[in-house]
């Protein structure tokens, strides 16, 4: 199944970002590598992007993120 959120913040430098879904709760942290695009081109805040839900370390997180 597909979510759908919006980029709050992006390290280009550590490569790791936050994204808020839209269907409410907690912000979810995703990481370069969950960029299913040209990671060359960073996601910018505000971007909407569909995503995954996954897990890493036991904590949720985004993966297969995708631009609209």
């Amino acid at each position: 199944m597909k979510y759908f959120g919006t980029v709050k913040s992006f390290d280009v430098d550590q490569g790791i970002g936050s994204l808020k879904p839209e269907t409410g709760g907690d912000e979810l942290k995703f990481e370069r590598s969950a960029i299913s695009w040209d990671a060359s081109k960073a996601p910018t805040v505000g971007q909407r992007l569909s995503y995954d839900k996954g897990m890493v370390e036991s904590q949720p997180c985004a993966v297969n993120l995708a631009r609209i």
